[in-house]
C-alpha cells in the first residue's frame, strides 16, 4: 500500500463517527480531494504492479515438461524433485530449538485473532520474524498474513483499519510477502463494513494492477455472502452518484452480476444431470418436494450402536426434499450432530416408557453420561478462559486456548461416541495385537489409554478444523466448485493443456487457508483431560443381591497393567457395560464425510483440493510427518502433479448404482441368519475346546489346548466382527438404491489409486462388487455379450481355460443361469429344506459377482435383440500376477513373459500351477530323503496354498509373512469329517517349510525377474546407508572441533579454580551449549549427526516423486493428570529404517509402475469416452467396450515399458545422491610382519607418531563409518583376527621360501583371495629376506671401503715418512766452528722400493701407483673415485634384491559379501598357514551403484498381439 493511501486511511480512522453518513463526509472531504488523492494513488500503483509484474516474469521457473507426444508421460529431460536433507531443514531445526514447528506456534497467534487479541497476535508473529528469520521465511506464506488482515478487520467494536494498512505494508516491504486476492478481498471487505468506500475502490484498482480479478477476489473464502452482497451495495451506490470510480463499480457489477447466472445455470444444470426425476438444485432456498420417498425394506440389522448411528446418518438419503449437492452438502456436514440430536432425544423421553421402549439400554446409559460430562467441560472452559485473563497456570494456558473452541455439547458428544467405539475388545473389534495382548494378560477388555487419548485428541481438533472451514465459504466458491466439476465431466480437464492452465490459475488465486497445528503436549493435555472426565461422568447401575436396590459406579476404570515388562495405561469397562456390549456393541461409527458422494467429486487441482465439496484434504494418504507433504506440496507448486491427478479425477468420476436383484438375494440371507457367500452366521456355533484332564501335567496337551482355545477366541471376535462389517456394507447399499454414488479418489506414497468412503466401494469383497454396476448403461453389441460370457466363466474359477472352452462351459450352463435369474434365492434353500437345491450360484469363486452376471446374461437371452440389451454390468480383465509382468517386461525376459502372459499363446499360462509343480517336486525330493515336513505335506499341496505367497512375494512378502499366509490356509484343510489335516500345534513348523520351497520355485522360474528385484534391493540398501558429503564434512568438523572446546572449557575451570570462583554461565554455554536450553533436543540433533538419514526416493514414469516414509521413531514422554504418556512425536527427525527402505523398494517401484499404467489406461479411456473403474490390476468396464478398454490397456503397458525405465532410474539415483558417500567395511588381509636379527620372523609393530590435524580428521571419519554401518546393523562378526608369528613356529617358517620378483604372476585377489593372500606372504617375505641381504651386502661394501682407503692412506703416509728420512741421510752433517768443503753431487740415486706394506693393496691400486696415476697430491682424488664406485655398488644392491613390489600389502574383502572367504582366511590365520592379520577397517567411499542386470531378448511390442495379456 503506497504511503498517501495509507496517510488517507489514517485520516479517515481518525475522523470515524457512530454515524456513517458523518463519517464518510468528515473523512473523505471534497469530491476535489478525493479526485486529487485518486489520480496520485492509481499511478503509485500501476508502478508497483509494473515492477510486481517484472519480477515475476523474471523469476525462475522449474525446469520440468512431458514428451511432446504424450503429454502423460514425463520427458526425460525433466529436472528430478530435490529431497534435502532434515538435519537442514529450517522448520525441524526450529523444532529442535523451541520444542515446537512454526506452524504450532503460529497456531497460537491464530487462536489470539480468534479471541480478538489482535495486538498478541501481532506481536507473536513480529517476534518470530526477529528470533527465527530462516525459518519464518521458508515455512510462513501469505496466509499467515492474511490471517492477521482478517482479524483486525473483524475487530470488534470496530476494525482496526489503520493497525491493517500499516500491516499490508510492513508485509510487502519489510517481510517482502506478496499479496493475493485473499489479501485483497479481505481488505476490500474491511474497508467497506467501514463506510471507507473510496479506499476500498482503491484497493480494488491495486489488485486489477496486480493482475488479480474480481472474479478471484469473489471466489475468495474469507468473504462470506453477505460480505459480497456489501461490496455490490457500494458498487450500485457508486454507479448512482455517477462519481468517479463508475467504471469500476460498473466493472464490479457485471462481474458479480455474470457470477450469479454462472451460478444459477450450474445449479441448474447439474440437478438435471444427476438425475431427470430430481428437482433443480438451489442454493440459497430449499423447497420440499412432494414426491414420494422411496420404499425402505425390512433389514435385520445388528443390534450395534455403530449400525443405529450409520442408519441416523443416512436417513437424510430417505427424505426427498433434498436432492443432488444440497443433500450432499448436508451428508458432509452432518457428523457429531445427528449424535448429539439423537442423545437429548432420547434424554427427552428418558421418563416415559412407551416413547423410550424401543430404545436400547446402551443408548439410554450413554445419553445419560452427556450432560455431566458437558457440565464438566463447561466448568474447565471458563477457567481455561480466566487462565488467559491471568498468568498463572501455564499448563492450562498452553491447552485452554484451544480447548475453548469447540462448544461443551460437541466435544462431550466426541468422546462418549469415540470411547464406545474403541472399547470393544470383548467383543472382537480391536486390532489383533492388541486384542491378543489383553487376552495373554488375562484381561476382560479394555483400550490402550494412549490409544484413547490419541484418538479423542485427534477427533477434537479435526472437528474444530471442520468449523473453520465451514465458515470460509460463500455461493462463489460453491458455484466455481460447481464449474469445475462440470468441465471434468464434460472430459474437457483430461486434456492435459486445459487442465495444467486450470491448475495454474488455481495456484495463483493461492485460496489456501491456515490451519493450525497442536503440539505434541496440547493433544495429549487435552485428549487426558477428557479421559478423566468421561471417567467422573460415566455412571452405570450395579445391581446387588437385592433386586430393587441398585447403586451408581464408574463405567470405565482406568488401570496400569504390566504387559510383555511395559507398564501401560488401560481404560477399561465396567463389567455389566461388557455385558451391554454383547448384545449391542459398538462398532467403529461410519463418518458421514466418508460416505460414498450423490455427486461428481471435485476435481483435484492441487495437491489438497479435490474430492468431498465442503472440505479440503490432501490426493496423498500420509503418515506421520510432514517430509512427504512437504514434498507433495513442492512437487504441486511445479506442476508435476498433472497426470496422476487427472487420473484420480477419471476414477472418481465413474457413477455407480445398487444392484436391485442382487441387493435382494444379500437381504434375504442377511435377514435368515445362514452363514453364506462371505455373509457371516448371526451367531458363533463353533464349540469351545474342553480343557484336557491333564493339562496341568502334561505339556504337549497344555500347549495344544492353548493354541485351540486362541484359535476358538479369534474365530469368536472375527465372525462378530465380519458380521458387523457385513451389516456396515448392507445398510449403506439399501440407504443409496435410489441415488447414484460416486467414489473420490486418493492415493498412496507410490501413487496407487484408493476410493476415500472406506466401507463400502468396488475395492471391497466379493459382496461389496456384486451389489455394484455402473449406473449408466450401454448396449450389449455382440462383441459385448462374447466377453460378457467370458466374465462369467471367470467368476466361476474358469480363468485358465482358452476363450471358447469358457464360451463353452457358459452355453453349457444356461438351464442354471436361466433359474438363478428367475429365482436366486430359494426359501427352500435357506429355510434347509432336505429337497432344496442348492443355488449353482454358489459353487462360483465370488459368488455374488457371478449372481450378477447371471441375471444380467439371462436378461440378454430374454430379450428379443440380445445384442441391444443395456447392460450396467463391470466386466473384468485382470493381469497375470501383474507384479512378475512388469518385472519381465523390464527385463525383456522371454521366459517370464511367456509364464504371466505377455507372449503369445493358445491357452492363459498359470504362473501359480507352474510354481506349485515346481514345489512339488521340491516337496518330494526332501520326501525321498525323508524329510519330516516334506513327508506330512506330499500330495496335499494345492494351488490355492501357494497363491496368495506367489502373488505377494514380487510386492515384497517376507519370509515371516509368507509363513503365516500358508498357515492359515492350511489350517483351512479339512478331512471328510470335517476335521483338520494337519495338528494345529504343527502348522507353523509346515508353513516355515513350504515358504522356504515356494520362495526357491519362484527364483527357479523367474530367475531374471531375481536380478533385478536383487538390484533393487541393493541400491536401496546403499542409499539407504549413505550420507551427504557436505553432511559429513559438517559432522567431522564438529567432533575434530568438541577436543579444542574440551580443552578450552577445561582450561577455564582451571582458571577459575586458582581464581577461587567458578565458570561464568556465558562461558559455559558457549563452550557446552548442550547444557543449556533444548539440551535434550540439541543431544538428539547431534547424535543424528552419525545416523542414516537419506531416504529412497525416484520418480515415475508420470513424474510423480514418490518417497519412502519408512523412519525410526522417536519418543517423548509426556506427564499428565491421567497418566504419563509416551507418544511418537512425528516433528522430530529421526533416521530412517535402513532395513525397511531396502526390502520395501523392490515392491513399492512395481507398485509405482502399475499405478503409473492404471493412471494412463483410466484417462485415455475417459477421453475414449469409456465408463471405468479399477482394482489396481483388474481393469472394468462394459461389455461392449472390453475390446477397446483392451487396447488402451495394452498400448499404455507398451508405451510406458518402451521407455528405459531401469536406466532411467539408475541415472536419476546417480543423478540425485551423487554427493552422498557410503560407509564400507571391509576385512582387510595385512603383512605386518618382520625378522629378528637371526632372520626368525616376528611379529610386525606400527610406531604411532603425533597425528596432525588431517589424520585425526581421518580417523574421526572412521570411526563415524563404523558407528553408521553398526546403526544400519550392517556389521559383521568380530572386530580383528590377528595371528601372531614367531620364531618358534616352525611350521609357518619352513613354508616360507624367497620368490623371483622380477617374473612372479600375480593372482587375482577377487578371484582367488586365499592364493592371493599366500602369494602376499611370500612377497612380503621375500621383500624382508632381500632387505636383510641389501643390509649385510651394504655392511660388507662399506667395510671394505673403509679398508681400502685406511690401507692406501696408511702406504702413503709411510711413503712420505721414509723419503723425508732419505733425504735427511743424503744431506752432510756441517761440524761447529768448520766449514764443509765444496764436493760435487753423485750420480741421483735409483727409484725408491715400496715397501713390504705395499703388498697389502689392492692390485688396481698397485697399478695405479706404479703407473704414477696415484701418488700423494692425488690421493683424495682417488679416494672420490673410490667413494662413487661404493655407492653405485650399493645402488646395484636395490636392482639385485628387491625390497619394493608394486603389489599392495592389503588385500581388502567387503564385509557381508565374501563370508565363505573370510572364514577360510580366519582358519588358515589360526592353523599359522598365514603370517598376516585380518582386520576390519571402515570408511566412506563415493556412491555408486552396479551395472544393471543384462536384458532378454523379448520384444515388448509381443505384448500388443498377445490374447491372455488381460483377460
Amino acid at each position: 500500500m503506497s504511503q498517501l493511501a495509507f496517510r488517507l486511511a489514517q485520516s479517515y480512522s481518525r475522523a470515524m463517527r457512530p454515524t456513517a453518513r458523518v463519517v464518510t463526509r468528515a473523512a473523505i472531504g471534497s469530491t476535489r480531494l478525493q479526485s486529487a488523492t485518486g489520480v496520485q494513488h492509481v499511478r503509485l500503483l500501476t508502478q508497483r504492479a509494473s515492477l510486481q509484474s517484472l519480477q515475476l516474469a523474471s523469476a525462475p521457473k522449474p525446469q520440468y515438461s512431458y514428451h511432446d507426444d504424450n503429454m502423460l508421460l514425463a520427458s526425460p529431460s525433466s529436472t528430478i524433485l530435490p529431497l534435502g536433507d532434515l538435519r537442514d531443514d529450517a522448520n525441524y531445526l526450529h523444532y529442535m530449538q523451541t520444542g515446537k514447528t512454526v506452524t504450532e506456534q503460529l497456531s497460537v497467534m491464530q487462536n489470539c485473532l480468534i479471541n480478538g487479541n489482535t495486538e498478541q497476535a501481532q506481536r507473536i508473529l513480529m517476534g518470530m520474524y526477529q528470533l527465527y528469520p530462516q525459518a519464518m521465511r521458508e515455512v510462513v506464506d501469505v496466509s499467515i498474513h492474511n490471517e492477521i488482515l482478517n482479524g483486525l478487520l473483524s475487530a470488534q467494536p470496530r476494525p482496526l483499519v489503520s493497525d491493517a494498512l500499516h500491516w499490508y505494508d510492513v508485509m510487502e516491504n519489510q517481510y517482502k510477502v506478496s499479496p493475493n486476492s485473499n489479501t485483497f478481498a479481505i481488505l476490500i471487505s474491511g474497508f467497506v463494513n467501514s463506510d471507507m468506500q473510496n479506499v476500498a475502490l482503491a484497493i480494488m484498482q491495486e489488485m486489477l494492477r496486480s493482475g488479480y480479478s474480481i472474479h478471484g477476489m469473489l471466489l475468495s473464502s474469507y468473504l462470506s455472502d453477505e460480505a459480497i452482497r456489501k461490496i455490490e451495495g457500494m458498487a450500485q451506490e457508486v454507479v448512482s452518484r455517477d462519481g468517479e470510480n463508475v467504471e469500476l463499480a460498473t466493472m464490479l457489477l457485471s462481474e458479480v452480476k455474470k457470477a450469479e447466472d454462472n451460478i444459477s445455470a450450474l445449479t441448474a444444470e447439474a440437478s438435471a444431470n444427476l438425475s431427470d426425476s430430481q428437482p433443480p438444485v438451489t442454493i440459497d432456498t430449499l423447497k420440499p418436494d412432494t414426491a414420494a420417498q422411496p420404499e425402505r425394506k425390512h433389514l435385520e440389522s445388528t443390534n450395534v450402536a455403530g449400525i443405529k448411528q450409520l442408519q441416523a446418518t443416512l436417513e437424510s438419503l430417505y427424505q426427498s426434499e433434498l436432492q443432488g449437492y444440497n443433500l450432499q452438502i448436508r451428508l458432509e456436514n452432518d457428523t457429531y450432530d445427528a449424535a448429539l440430536a439423537r442423545y437429548r432425544e432420547i434424554n427427552a423421553k428418558r421418563n416415559d416408557p412407551l416413547l423410550s421402549a424401543n430404545i436400547s439400554a446402551l443408548k439410554k446409559l450413554s445419553a445419560s453420561w452427556l450432560p455431566k460430562l458437558e457440565a464438566l467441560i463447561e466448568e474447565e472452559q471458563q477457567r481455561c478462559q480466566a487462565t488467559q485473563a491471568e498468568t498463572g497456570d501455564h499448563l492450562r494456558g498452553r491447552y485452554g486456548r484451544f480447548f475453548t473452541q469447540l462448544s461443551p455439547s460437541k466435544m462431550a458428544t466426541v468422546t462418549i461416541l469415540e470411547t464406545l467405539r474403541l472399547n470393544v475388545v470383548s467383543n472382537g473389534n480391536a486390532g489383533p495385537t492388541e486384542r491378543q495382548e489383553l487376552l495373554n494378560q488375562k484381561k476382560p477388555g479394555g483400550i490402550f489409554a494412549i490409544k484413547l487419548i490419541s484418538t479423542l485428541s485427534k477427533a477434537i481438533h479435526n472437528e474444530i478444523r471442520f468449523e473453520q472451514m465451514k465458515k470460509r465459504t460463500n455461493r462463489h466458491v460453491f458455484g466455481n466448485r460447481l464449474s469445475l466439476a462440470r468441465l471434468a465431466t464434460s472430459g474437457k480437464l483430461f486434456n492435459m493443456a486445459v487442465r495444467r492452465a486450470k491448475m495454474r490459475e488455481y495456484r495463483e488465486q493461492n485460496n489456501d487457508l491456515f490451519l493450525d497445528e497442536w503440539t505434541l503436549d496440547t493433544q495429549v493435555q487435552i485428549g487426558s483431560l477428557l479421559v478423566s472426565m468421561l471417567l467422573e461422568a460415566a455412571r452405570i447401575p450395579e445391581h446387588h443381591l437385592d433386586p430393587d436396590s441398585e447403586r451408581l459406579v464408574p463405567a470405565f476404570k482406568h488401570e496400569i497393567e504390566f504387559i510383555k515388562g511395559r507398564r501401560v495405561g488401560i481404560v477399561a469397562p465396567h463389567a455389566q457395560l461388557r455385558e451391554l456390549f454383547k448384545d449391542d456393541a459398538f462398532v467403529g461409527g461410519v463418518h458421514a464425510r466418508h460416505l460414498p458422494m450423490l455427486v461428481p467429486p471435485r476435481p483435484w487441482l492441487s495437491y489438497n483440493a479435490g474430492g468431498y465439496l465442503t472440505r479440503d484434504e490432501p490426493c496423498m494418504r500420509l503418515k506421520s510427518g510432514t517430509e512427504q507433504m512437504r514434498l507433495l506440496k513442492q512437487a504441486s507448486n511445479e506442476d508435476r502433479l498433472g497426470t496422476v491427478l487427472a487420473g484420480l479425477d477419471a476414477l472418481g468420476l465413474t457413477r455407480w448404482a445398487i444392484n436391485r436383484p442382487v441387493f435382494e438375494a444379500v437381504r434375504k440371507v442377511w435377514n435368515s441368519g445362514r452363514e453364506l457367500a462371505e455373509i457371516p452366521a448371526r451367531s458363533y456355533d463353533e464349540l469351545e475346546p474342553v480343557k484336557p484332564d491333564n493339562y496341568d501335567s502334561d505339556a504337549a496337551a497344555r500347549y495344544k489346548y492353548q493354541m485351540e482355545m486362541r484359535e476358538w477366541v479369534n474365530g469368536r471376535a472375527n465372525q462378530h466382527s465380519q458380521r458387523c462389517d457385513c451389516n456396515y456394507k448392507i445398510e449403506i447399499a439399501q440407504a443409496f438404491l435410489d441415488h447414484p454414488m460416486y467414489f473420490p479418489h486418493n492415493m498412496d506414497f507410490r501413487g496407487r489409486a484408493y476410493p476415500i468412503p472406506p466401507h463400502f466401494n468396488h475395492l471391497g469383497n466379493d459382496l461389496c462388487r456384486g451389489l455394484l454396476m455402473f449406473d449408466e448403461g450401454r448396449p450389449l453389441t455382440d462383441k459385448g455379450l462374447y466377453w460378457l460370457k467370458i466374465h462369467l466363466a471367470n467368476l466361476f474359477g474358469k480363468d485358465k481355460l482358452s476363450h471358447d472352452e469358457r464360451i463353452r462351459f457358459v452355453e453349457e450352463n444356461v438351464s442354471h443361469i436361466m433359474a438363478i435369474a428367475d429365482d436366486p434365492m430359494p426359501d427352500a434353500f435357506l429355510a434347509s429344506e432336505p429337497d432344496a437345491t442348492r443355488p449353482w450360484w454358489l459353487d462360483a469363486e465370488n459368488p455374488w459377482q457371478a449372481l450378477a452376471a447371471c441375471i444380467d446374461y439371462a436378461g440378454a437371452m430374454r430379450s428379443p435383440h440380445p445384442a441391444e440389451y443395456v447392460s450396467h454390468l463391470h466386466i473384468h480383465q485382470d493381469g497375470t500376477c501383474n507384479g512378475l509382468q512388469h518385472y519381465a517386461a523390464m527385463g525383456r525376459d522371454r521366459k517370464g513373459a511367456e509364464e504371466v502372459n505377455l507372449a503369445m499363446s493358445e491357452r492363459p499360462q498359470d504362473v501359480y500351477s507352474g510354481i506349485l509343480r515346481v514345489a512339488e517336486r521340491l516337496v518330494d525330493e526332501d520326501a525321498k530323503n525323508g524329510v519330516e515336513e516334506a513327508l506330512q505335506l506330499q500330495n496335499k499341496l494345492t494351488r490355492k496354498i501357494v497363491k496368495q505367497t506367489v502373488m505377494t512375494n514380487v510386492y515384497g512378502v517376507t519370509l515371516i509373512g509368507a509363513k503365516e499366509q500358508i498357515a492359515a490356509r492350511l489350517r483351512e484343510i479339512k478331512d471328510d469329517a470335517g476335521e483338520p489335516v494337519f495338528d494345529i500345534t504343527k502348522v507353523h513348523g509346515l508353513a516355515l517349510y513350504l515358504a522356504r520351497k515356494i520362495f526357491d520355485s519362484l527364483g527357479e522360474m523367474f530367475a531374471h525377474a531375481q536380478e533385478i528385484q536383487n538390484w533393487l534391493n541393493e541400491s536401496a540398501r546403499r542409499i539407504a546407508n549413505s550420507m551427504s558429503r557436505a553432511a559429513l564434512a559438517e559432522t567431522v568438523n564438529m567432533a575434530t572441533e568438541s577436543k579444542r572446546t574440551a580443552a578450552k572449557l577445561r582450561e577455564a575451570i582451571k582458571e577459575a579454580r586458582k581464581a577461587g570462583d567458578s565458570v561464568d554461565q556465558e562461558t559455559l554455554m558457549e563452550l557446552r551449549p548442550d547444557l543449556g536450553p533444548g539440551a535434550t533436543r540439541r543431544k538428539r540433533l547431534d547424535t543424528l549427526a552419525s545416523k542414516p538419514m537419506t531416504p529412497v526416493a525416484w520418480t515415475t514414469p508420470l513424474g510423480m516423486t514418490v518417497l519412502q516414509p519408512y523412519r525410526k521413531m522417536a519418543v517423548r514422554r509426556i506427564a499428565t493428570d491421567l497418566q504419563n504418556i509416551n507418544i511418537v512425536d512425528p516433528n522430530m527427525p529421526t533416521q530412517v529404517n535402513p532395513q525397511k527402505q531396502k526390502t520395501a523398494f523392490p515392491p513399492n517401484f512395481v507398485h509405482s509402475l502399475d499405478a503409473s499404467h492404471m493412471v494412463l489406461s483410466a484417462i485415455e479411456c475417459k477421453i475414449a469416452g469409456l465408463v471405468f473403474a479399477s482394482v489396481h490390476d483388474s481393469y472394468w468396464t462394459h461389455a461392449c467396450d472390453v475390446d477397446k478398454m483392451n487396447t488402451i490397456l495394452r498400448d499404455q503397458f507398451v508405451r510406458m515399458h518402451t521407455e528405459p525405465i531401469m536406466e532411467r532410474l539408475k541415472a536419476e539415483f546417480e543423478e540425485r545422491y551423487s554427493d552422498h558417500m557410503l560407509p564400507v567395511a571391509s576385512w582387510d588381509y595385512v603383512n605386518s610382519f618382520s625378522f629378528e636379527k637371526n632372520g626368525a620372523l616376528k611379529a610386525g609393530t606400527q610406531r604411532l607418531s603425533k597425528t596432525t590435524r588431517e589424520q585425526r580428521r581421518q580417523l574421526v571419519e572412521t570411526e563415524l563409518a563404523r558407528l553408521h554401518l553398526e546403526t544400519c546393523e550392517d556389521t559383521v562378526g568380530e572386530d580383528m583376527v590377528q595371528q601372531q608369528i614367531t620364531a618358534n613356529d616352525a611350521e609357518l617358517a619352513e613354508s616360507m621360501e624367497p620368490v623371483d620378483l622380477t617374473s612372479i604372476e600375480l593372482v587375482d585377489s577377487e578371484t582367488d583371495p586365499v592364493g592371493a593372500a599366500r602369494q602376499a606372504d611370500l612377497i612380503a617375505y621375500t621383500t624382508r629376506i632381500n632387505a636383510g641381504r641389501i643390509r649385510d651386502e651394504r655392511k660388507a661394501i662399506m667395510k671394505e671401503h673403509r679398508e681400502r682407503v685406511s690401507r692406501l692412506r696408511s702406504y702413503f703416509t709411510r711413503q712420505a715418512k721414509a723419503a723425508k728420512a732419505a733425504k735427511a741421510e743424503r744431506k752432510p752433517r756441517k761440524k761447529f766452528g768448520s766449514v764443509e768443503p765444496t764436493v760435487e753431487s753423485a750420480e741421483p740415486t735409483s727409484k725408491p722400493q715400496v715397501v713390504t706394506e705395499a703388498g697389502k693393496l689392492e692390485a688396481a691400486d698397485l697399478d695405479a701407483i706404479n703407473s704414477g696415476v696415484l701418488a700423494q697430491d692425488s690421493l683424495d682424488t682417488y679416494i672420490e673415485t673410490l667413494k662413487l664406485d661404493r655407492d653405485l655398488q650399493i645402488d646395484r644392491l636395490q636392482a639385485k634384491y628387491p625390497t619394493k613390489f608394486d603389489r599392495p600389502l592389503i588385500i581388502s574383502l567387503p564385509a557381508g559379501s565374501r563370508a565363505a572367504e573370510v572364514e577360510q582366511l580366519k582358519l588358515l590365520i589360526k592353523q599359522g598357514k598365514l603370517a598376516g592379520r585380518l582386520v576390519k577397517s571402515h570408511r566412506f567411499d563415493k556412491l555408486t551403484f552396479d551395472d544393471l542386470p543384462a536384458q532378454g531378448d523379448f520384444n515388448i511390442n509381443e505384448v500388443l498381439q498377445s490374447p491372455y495379456f488381460f483377460s
